[in-house]
């Protein structure tokens, strides 16, 4: 194989809906420290200077560079170096004896950080073997780069040995790419893309490109001049594969609070047989454990229909990319499929989702408002009953304090009762039989209450 060239589209989302656009999210840096990481492998000189070149880092007073996508704001076009130009490669030696090159692409594409990394030999005619595509380190390559959209992988060359490639040849250079890792490639389908054969594999999130041309069969004019619709169409792709993962965990995360939460329904019922005491306290507390995981379902419902917005918006975007690169005579049926069959069967489940989850989102707000409502009814009881008792006690404590004062023991001087005089001390009759009294008043004027409030 002859002018081998290997590139890899590295798609990384540094920044969601749900972060204010003045927020810095760390995790958007991960795709560039990445890139630097990988200088061991690949001792390019850019690679170990790379944030110096780049926009959206910047020096702090110690001269090192730390991520500040502030810089960013004021961003001419879609280039992230501060040439606006992509990054040529030093030559660096190989274990398989010829010197490798290069250059580095990096791009901010909406809300996504993409970079396209080629390497190929210095001498262009050289011939190449599958055994001698171990000095691109394309494990390095896959394992190495942080991108949470996913990666794509595009090996091309020009085929010497074989007047028409076949997907069982493109198997062979693929199982070589992913030697070293945990990937099985899976082939789905041969397309035509820029008058050349095009293999395509698939493996977790990475997607693997073969594309072996006769010589001089490659239109790399056209190549050169449609790059940015096939890396936007890659790059809507990866999008909507991410977001239909998101939105499905999205979706589990959701029923696990919709159980969690019915089991909350059940404890609710088991509350209104308790006795008014014990039901006010625990009607309490579970008013308090409920609204940190509505909170959270309201999140992931808000969140389903954030994905399916991101899915609608770039199957739009797919398709006209797809449309642009078809107008040549390519062929993309694999892509073509997925814009106009898959898309519409996420879209179709997302909004099942959504629905699914809505009608939970309505029944947990009613529990909590008849949990609310249930509560201030039993409170306000418990008010009513206090009420009661302090007007009956009141009275009782009246009757009490009138039959006391009538009996004038207070006016008697104090004597201790003789042997002879077993008569108990008027203070001891007027106490007990101001108690008596109370009591009984206190029952009675407790029971008449009750009565005129039942009636009323």
């Amino acid at each position: 194989m002859k002018n081998l060239r290997l590139s890899l589209y590295a798609f990384h989302l540094y920044q969601t809906l749900d972060e204010p656009p003045d927020t810095v999210n760390q995790d958007g840096a991960n795709l560039w420290e990445s890139l630097t990481n990988l200088a061991q492998f690949l001792p390019f000189p850019e690679l170990q200077s790379l944030k110096s070149q780049l926009i959206p880092y910047s020096p702090d007073q110690e001269g090192k560079y730390q991520y500040n996508p502030q810089g960013e704001d004021n961003l001419p076009n879609e280039w992230l170096t501060h040439h606006g130009a992509e990054i040529e490669f030093t030559s660096i030696p190989t274990n398989a004896g010829f010197q490798l090159g290069g250059n580095l692409q990096p791009f901010r594409l909406h809300d996504t950080y993409c970079v396209d990394i080629t390497l190929y030999p210095e001498i262009p005619d050289l011939g190449m073997t599958i055994d001698q595509l171990s000095a691109f380190n394309p494990k390095a390559l896959i394992e190495g780069i942080n991108a949470n959209l996913g990666k794509v992988i595009w090996l091309t060359g020009e085929n010497h040995y074989f007047t028409k490639p076949k997907p069982e040849e493109a198997k062979k250079w693929v199982n070589a790419l992913c030697a070293g890792t945990n990937l099985n490639p899976q082939f789905i389908d041969e397309d035509k893309l820029f008058n050349c054969p095009l293999f395509r594999f698939e493996a977790q999130d990475l997607t693997l490109l073969v594309s072996f041309a006769k010589p001089k069969q490659a239109d790399l004019e056209r190549a050169n001049q449609d790059y940015s619709w096939f890396r936007d169409l890659l790059w809507s792709y990866q999008k909507i594969t991410f977001a239909y993962q998101e939105a499905r965990a999205c979706y589990k995360k959701s029923r696990l609070i919709y159980g969690t939460l019915e089991t909350k329904v059940q404890e609710f019922y088991v509350i209104l047989n308790q006795d008014s005491d014990t039901r006010v306290y625990q009607l309490d507390a579970l008013l308090k454990a409920i609204p940190e995981n509505v909170l959270y379902y309201n999140c992931y419902l808000r969140d389903l229909k954030s994905h399916r917005t991101t899915i609608a918006a770039n199957k739009q975007n797919l398709q006209t990319c797809l449309n642009y690169l078809l107008t040549s005579g390519d062929t993309l049926k694999t892509w073509s499929a997925f814009t106009e069959q898959t898309c519409p069967r996420y879209l179709t489940q997302i909004q099942t989702y959504v629905d699914y989850v809505e009608l939970g989102k309505d029944l947990f707000s009613d529990l909590i408002n008849t949990i609310r409502a249930t509560a201030a009814i039993e409170q306000s009881k418990r008010e009513k009953e206090l009420q009661d008792n302090i007007q009956a006690v009141g009275v009782g404590i009246a009757a009490g304090a009138i039959l006391s004062s009538s009996t004038g023991f207070l006016m008697e001087p104090w004597r201790l009762p003789s042997r002879e005089n077993r008569i108990p001390h008027p203070f001891i009759i007027s106490f007990f039989g101001s108690f008596i009294l109370a009591f009984f008043t206190w029952k009675l004027a407790k029971w008449w209450i009750k009565r005129r409030r039942f009636k009323h």
